[in-house]
């Protein structure tokens, strides 16, 4: 075989590699962005699929808004934490921040919760910065700021959307404090089902 051989065998496999390559590398293109969105739709079907269903007592703030319909602001009992129910390490923080040192606007805090059978909800039993090995907890973030003796943790989920016309209802049935919503958990991540 000679050299020329050689040297026009080598150009047509490197020509070969060279548009499978081209053609991979479009393939890849076009799957990432899939595949990126898919992953992102795992943590809400597994917490909606496997996850703890809590029922938590709800303020509603707003009940219409006219570009996106009827819909309730919630404001959850669970957010206004007494700061006896702080853990230790974290109240310290916070009673250090008493004039507005502390250089975060918002702490990441996870709230933890028990059922109360009285009520047949959940209610916060503690607060705390580090991931709680076991029970019910949300993943929130807390101002840190105490006020009145509370603290405020944010639970990140704020808009209940509404059928046409129900919005007012369900503000009025708020005011008697009738408003309890469904959220199922799980590690921390939480998903609002309804409100009733």
């Amino acid at each position: 075989v000679s050299a020329i051989g050689l040297k026009k065998r080598g150009e047509r496999r490197w020509l070969r590699m060279k548009s499978l390559t081209k053609n991979n590398l479009f393939l890849i293109s076009l799957l990432v962005p899939v595949i990126l969105l898919l992953s992102m739709t795992i943590k809400p079907l597994a917490t909606i699929n496997y996850g703890e269903t809590i029922r938590l007592q709800t303020v509603p703030v707003d009940p219409s808004n006219i570009f996106y319909g009827d819909y309730v602001d919630l404001e959850f009992e669970a957010e206004n934490i007494p700061i006896n129910l702080v853990e230790k390490t974290l109240r310290k923080k916070l009673e250090d921040n008493t004039y507005g040192s502390y250089p975060q606007d918002d702490l990441k805090v996870y709230i933890l919760l028990a059922h109360n059978n009285e009520t047949n909800t959940h209610q916060v039993t503690s607060l705390s910065l580090s991931k709680p090995k076991s029970g019910t907890y949300i993943k929130g973030s807390l101002n840190p700021y105490i006020n009145d003796g509370k603290v405020r943790a944010l639970i990140p989920i704020e808009q209940y959307y509404l059928e046409d016309d129900t919005g007012l209802e369900l503000e009025d049935k708020a005011r008697n404090g009738e408003i309890i919503a469904t959220i199922k958990v799980r590690n921390g991540y939480a998903i609002l089902r309804s409100v009733e």
